[in-house]
């Protein structure tokens, strides 16, 4: 703000506000410019209306948008950093802006509040655009996916090499959500991904087999014995670990790991510890089901090995060589880190984004106390047996995977240039059936049943929410014999048929397809109608007499069973017609029995003041939702 002989002057960012629910931060658009002279009063609905009229003429967003939008302005307790205008200055001078942030660090203006009041420098202007849910059908471009995709390879291509990139002063430049090659991994926790399991089998496998061990044979045990012995030595380095534990790791597990090749690409030239090749497609690449990244000790060599596994998958497979892979398969592999008597498993996958998770602890080969009945340097070659042939047969099935994978390629020559390529239907995941090149690379659970025992082949089109990578939920069009429909579906740790067979019998819920856990995830998978509606924006209301009515009915029903929905914010509220219909069962439970999960968001005001992780769900917290959706236009406030 700045104040002249007659007039007061204001330029302040106008940033869009990212959709309900989302952590993301918010996007700048525009900077905005209004004055009024001193003679007369300011307020912020002139900022308003200033901001709207310059977004207008901005090309960030379409004039169609607008026509739901409102503008709500904000006084920062500090002020912004000085930027030189441009979108790129401001996106990163902004990037920590987002609705977390406001809430803690910027007050809401009142339309009447007096601008001669503001401090200086301190107002922000957030553009709230009304979000439907998009309707798939008429949005969808589906060569974005393999567009976004290649992106991301050619990003990933101009990173350090794999023992440079795993250094922790890159780790910090490489993993954050605003470059395209990041990986999600956890690594930092808002850097959260989809579960690994649901693209590929071998993932939920391996799980299984270190959760239910068998007995091992002696000639497992033999290999295992040998190698804690000689893992629990110390070697002068990095060279005389991997030669000492080669032979009995390559006989327990692949003759590729542990053993020092070179890879030669375009892009680059790669030197690892450990590599389990697998089938060549057509064109010369060699497809790579396992990568392993030794350490001599912890703390030696400058890296996590595990982050140089991970940062080798990367390298390989955002080559161009990769490129026919990339456009059959989510490229699965195993990654595994050996930092001295230490070993690490992961999985990656190149789907949409690039995904790695862990898979196990680090687990110690130095023999340790335990209450099995074992010593502990048996307990200890038991361990090592268990995990040793878990990652065999596993490594084993990718190999299977990878040989059916190419055996659908061909490379036909082009009479202009003398070469060329395509692709031939690839098989799916489980190597069962093939389906046609994925333009969306999407989970591997392709097809079920219906109640009428007929076949339904499901084909995935995008995510549903693109915003939100940790949610694996998507958008598919699920054929059967007599029609193909669009439907959602979602993979869930915990889901509650129950609640949402209930709701969608009165239409209070979309109707439920199909919902089991399946093995080869490691998850519930629900496929439900798909439906088009508007999301209620994080902190609005339902203003309208007959939603107010159809939530209270929905709740009432729930509770009339003795249930509690939980997790009853506005994300999960859709208004269709003349209907409210609710998503996400995943917290959905008795009341009174349920618990609040130990991730839950706890925000000040967001929750009942009862509210805690781990905590009693109750049915008076859905009663303290429903009061915020429905204020003031319930004026009793009550849900009965």
């Amino acid at each position: 703000m700045i104040i002249m002989a007659d007039e007061v002057y204001f330029s302040f960012p106008v940033l869009l506000a990212a959709p309900p629910g989302s952590d993301k931060p918010y996007q700048p658009i525009i900077h905005a410019e209004y004055d009024h002279l001193t003679s007369e009063r300011a307020y912020p609905s002139a900022l308003q209306e200033t901001a709207l009229e310059a977004v207008r003429v901005s090309p960030e967003v379409p004039n169609t948008a607008l026509d739901s939008a409102k503008v709500i302005i904000y006084e920062l307790y500090e002020p912004l950093p000085p930027t030189r205008g441009s979108l790129v200055d401001m996106t990163n001078a902004y990037r920590f802006i987002n609705g977390d942030y406001l809430k803690a660090k910027a007050t809401f203006l009142s339309p009447r509040w007096r601008l001669d009041r503001v401090k200086p420098g301190n107002l922000i202007a957030v553009l709230m655009i009304k979000h439907p849910v998009p309707s798939i059908i008429h949005e969808l471009n589906e060569s974005d996916a393999k567009i976004r995709r290649e992106e991301i390879a050619v990003a990933a291509r101009k990173r350090d090499s794999p023992s440079a990139g795993a250094s922790l002063t890159r780790r910090i430049v490489t993993q954050t959500d605003f470059r395209a090659d990041t990986v999600y991994n956890y690594r930092p926790a808002n850097l959260a991904p989809p579960p690994i399991t649901i693209y590929h089998p071998v993932f939920a496998k391996f799980l299984q087999l270190m959760a239910e061990p068998r007995n091992p044979t002696h000639e497992e045990l033999n290999l295992a014995h040998d190698f804690v012995c000689l893992a629990s030595a110390y070697h002068k380095d990095e060279a005389t670990r991997i030669g000492e534990l080669s032979f009995n790791m390559r006989a327990a597990v692949h003759f590729g790991i542990p053993g020092p090749i070179q890879l030669a690409y375009q892009s680059r030239q790669l030197v690892l510890d450990g590599v389990v090749t697998s089938a060549a497609t057509p064109d010369g690449f060699r497809t790579i089901a396992a990568i392993l990244e030794v350490k001599a000790e912890i703390g030696e060599g400058g890296s996590d090995p595990i982050a140089q596994a991970e940062c080798a998958y990367v390298a390989v497979y955002s080559t161009e060589e990769a490129l026919h892979t990339r456009a059959a398969c989510c490229c699965p592999a195993f990654i595994i880190g050996m930092p001295g008597p230490y070993i690490i498993v992961g999985g990656a996958v190149f789907a949409d984004t690039i995904i790695t998770q862990t898979l196990t602890d680090y687990i110690s080969v130095i023999p340790r106390p335990n209450q099995n009945n074992r010593s502990p340097l048996d307990d200890a070659a038991h361990r090592v047996a268990n995990l040793f042939r878990a990652l065999k047969e596993c490594i084993g099935d990718l190999d299977t995977y990878y040989s059916r994978l190419v055996q659908t390629m061909s490379f036909p020559r082009d009479p202009q240039s003398g070469t060329g390529a395509s692709i031939c239907p690839p098989v799916s995941a489980g190597a069962v059936h093939t389906l046609e090149s994925p333009s969306f690379v999407g989970p591997h659970f392709t097809r079920y049943h219906d109640s009428e025992g007929k076949e339904v082949v499901l084909t995935y089109r995008a995510r549903l929410q693109p915003h939100f990578l940790s949610k694996a939920v998507f958008v598919a069009e699920a054929k059967s014999e007599s029609r193909t429909e669009q439907v959602v579906v979602k993979f869930a740790y915990t889901y509650n048929r129950e609640a949402h067979e209930l709701l969608a019998s009165a239409e209070h819920a979309p109707k439920l397809r199909y919902c089991k856990f399946e093995p080869s995830v490691g998850m519930w998978i629900i496929v439900m109608d798909y439906v088009e509606g508007s999301a209620v924006e994080d902190g609005g209301v339902l203003e309208q007499t007959v939603h107010i009515e159809s939530l209270r009915a929905a709740l009432e029903k729930l509770h009339g069973r003795g249930l509690v929905f939980g997790d009853l914010r506005p994300p999960n509220v859709l208004i269709v017609g003349e209907k409210v219909v609710l998503i996400d069962f995943d917290w959905c439970g008795k009341a009174g029995q349920a618990r609040y999960p130990s991730d839950i968001i706890l925000q000040e005001g967001v929750w009942h003041r009862e509210v805690q992780r781990g905590g009693l769900m109750t049915q008076a917290h859905d009663e303290y939702h429903f009061q915020k959706l429905t204020w003031p236009m319930n004026k009793d406030h009550s849900l009965k």
